[in-house]
């Protein structure tokens, strides 16, 4: 059976809610009703020691209450307060990743210090919410200035070269300004919540990757992000009056191409450049997903693609009857495509960018980014293959890829 053929006499399956133990729908333990302030209860999450979900400070006790965290993690300047297998307490302004909201009664385990209280579980973190408001990546610090996105950095490859000293502490607007006073450098970045790094050009093997990457308060200033550790938020500056930078051509309208991946840096031992194919992932009744990839083991009918008004389209070279239309991108995943019945009518924000070299090839661009891909190695147990996956903004800590498998590729366009 075609896949259009699948779409048209699938029928959609009913939802059936399992019978559930009035007693087991909320743990035998508590929360408190009564907090201090506005906090109140978010939620049970999942947390593992690799990767905290609240990773800015902790606190072991055996005397260890709700109130007891919330105070410390107030104490502290965080908004955030979790309590997790009976005694412990980590504080921090941010969810971070990769965290997720787990059933309520997951968390389940009574409180060191009062056993009428609930202290989370094993990999279960009770989260308490303070209500201020989440600290952001300030997006222009002061004239001129403005963030250019979370990059990779190391100690032994330095996106930029210099680190400044500020004794006030650091903030986007303390880290602009020391780099504008130091040497009218043109760029600047934010690192691991104090640390402030200036030069005039990036290291060209730094990888664009989410911004989630780049959520670690600054110590001086919880109401700010500081980047993170090996995490440098990228600010640059323009002088007033500067000539605006040339206008990207970039064409919203084409047909019949296909795509490579270039890598920027190429792996030893590896090709230099890789064809992307629509590879699909999901089917559900009426609904089936695509994600480019670079895998070559895997079966495809998505070879080639057009641009219609910004949506991207895989197209089927066995049924071109289907209409596969692109949704919109997001931060630490695959670009994905739906052919679904009803048709989906797609998210414009692809186009194909020329370069300063009119004999090169056009670049795919998406929400008006060219140097944000990378090629990722699938580590889903069904896709043990060996499954190289398109990604967009790369993460740390996804639960489809281990980010030290990723590298950094432009997307080529190549038109027939």
């Amino acid at each position: 059976m075609s896949v259009l053929s699948f779409l048209k006499f699938s029928l959609f399956l009913p939802l059936v809610m399992a019978n559930v133990p009035s007693e087991l729908m909320v743990p035998r333990q508590t929360n408190p009703t009564a907090l201090p302030g506005n906090w109140s209860l978010a939620g049970c999450f999942t947390d593992i020691s690799t990767a905290r979900t609240l990773a800015a400070v902790v606190l072991v006790t055996s005397n260890m209450t709700v109130e007891t965290c919330i105070g410390f993690c107030t104490g502290a300047g965080y908004i955030f307060a979790g309590v997790e297998f009976h005694q412990e307490c980590y504080c921090d302004s941010t969810i971070q990743i990769p965290g997720a909201k787990a059933a309520l009664t997951d968390c389940n385990l009574a409180c060191a210090g009062n056993p009428n209280e609930i202290c989370g579980g094993p990999e279960r973190l009770s989260v308490y919410a303070s209500g201020a408001p989440s600290p952001l990546i300030v997006p222009e610090p002061s004239t001129g200035w403005q963030y250019q996105g979370c990059l990779t950095d190391s100690t032994a490859n330095r996106t930029l070269p210099m680190q400044i000293n500020v004794p006030i502490g650091v903030t986007a607007e303390t880290c602009t300004s020391a780099c504008q006073t130091a040497g009218n450098f043109q760029f600047a970045g934010l690192e691991n919540a104090h640390e402030c790094w200036c030069g005039n050009t990036t290291n060209p093997i730094a990888q664009h990757v989410g911004n989630d990457d780049c959520r670690l308060v600054c110590q001086v200033d919880h109401d700010e992000y500081c980047g993170n550790a090996n995490r440098l938020a990228l600010y640059q500056f323009t002088p007033d009056g500067a000539p605006p930078p040339p206008v990207q051509e970039c064409a919203t309208d084409l047909s019949n191409f296909t795509l490579k991946a270039v890598f920027v840096n190429p792996p030893v031992g590896s090709p230099s450049q890789l064809s992307l194919r629509a590879v699909l992932v999901e089917m559900v009744p009426n609904v089936f997903w695509t994600v480019l990839s670079a895998c070559t083991s895997c079966a495809t009918e998505w070879t080639t693609f057009s641009i219609q008004n910004s949506v991207f389209l895989p197209h089927s070279f066995l049924d071109p009857g289907i209409t596969m239309t692109s949704i919109g991108p997001s931060d630490g995943n695959s670009p994905a495509f739906v052919a679904s019945v009803p048709p989906f009518p797609g998210v414009p924000t692809y186009c194909a960018a020329s370069t300063t070299n009119p004999n090169s090839p056009l670049i795919l661009s998406v929400a008006g980014k060219t140097n944000s891909w990378s090629l990722c190695s699938n580590t889903t147990f069904f896709n043990a293959d060996g499954r190289v996956d398109l990604v967009f903004n790369p993460v740390t800590n996804h639960p489809h890829y281990a980010f030290s498998s990723c590298n950094a590729v432009s997307v080529q366009v190549i038109q027939a």
